[in-house]
């Protein structure tokens, strides 16, 4: 017999020794049912009384001693399915930390200047501060068409940003409204700009022939870049 199945119903294997003790008899008393199933009598009262809790075991009192008797192997399906339903009952509760504690994490490739231009009208959607860590002024040479609008429209959503360029931009003396800038040296430069928001990670690589830009939408990895740019800002200069 595979004792780890009675294990498994949630008796220890203690109980597992006396329950299967019972079975073969008719009735035992505690004498036999620790010369059966080799427990001591330090232990024996406490295992009978648990699987009495469990309603496995049951005991007649003759010529004032206990005689114990298995019950019906049957009565383990109960205990499962009592089990089962107990379960049930905190289900719901269960499943609801899990979704909020689950991160769904989906990511966006958009291709061409349009699909950048969707990813930066998407940021401004959101209304909340956000972060950058620029490619010198690549977005504002690639899409000098779109981003004055842009500029204007995040000026009167009133959104405040902080931007990291690095040195060579400082001479050119970029003037946005509501945005702190701080420069790092030109050997910090980055061939991509990333913008974080909220749980919102996008990254927007600029190449004449193939312009990208990668969103993500990520708690977790937004967080890991929200400390990258902290770490980064804290050395910049303005």
């Amino acid at each position: 017999m595979d004792r780890k199945i009675l294990e498994d119903t949630g008796l220890t294997p203690k109980e597992v020794d006396v329950y299967l003790a019972l079975i073969s008899s008719d009735q035992a008393s505690i004498s036999d049912i620790m010369n059966k199933a080799k427990v001591s009598r330090k232990s024996i009262y406490e295992i009978l009384q648990k699987l009495l809790d469990k309603g496995l075991v049951s005991y007649t009192i003759k010529d004032n001693k206990k005689q114990y008797t298995a019950v019906t192997p049957k009565k383990l399906i109960d205990l499962l399915k009592e089990k089962e339903a107990n379960l049930e009952t905190i289900l719901p509760e269960l499943l609801r930390k899990h979704k909020e504690s689950e991160e769904e994490i989906s990511v966006r490739v958009y291709i061409g200047k349009e699909g950048m231009k969707t990813v930066l009208n998407n940021i401004l959607k959101l209304e909340k501060p956000y972060y950058v860590i620029a490619n010198e002024d690549k977005v504002l040479d690639f899409l000098k068409y779109f981003m004055p609008q842009f500029i204007k429209k995040r000026k009167e959503l009133n959104i405040p940003i902080k931007i990291i360029h690095s040195e060579c931009i400082r001479k050119k003396k970029l003037k946005l409204p509501l945005a702190e800038i701080k420069h790092l040296p030109d050997e910090y430069n980055t061939p991509t700009t990333t913008i974080i928001c909220e749980d919102n990670v996008d990254m927007l690589i600029f190449s004449e022939e193939n312009p990208i830009a990668i969103h993500i939408k990520s708690k977790e990895t937004a967080q890991s870049f929200m400390n990258y740019f902290n770490l980064m800002w804290s050395i910049a200069k303005k």
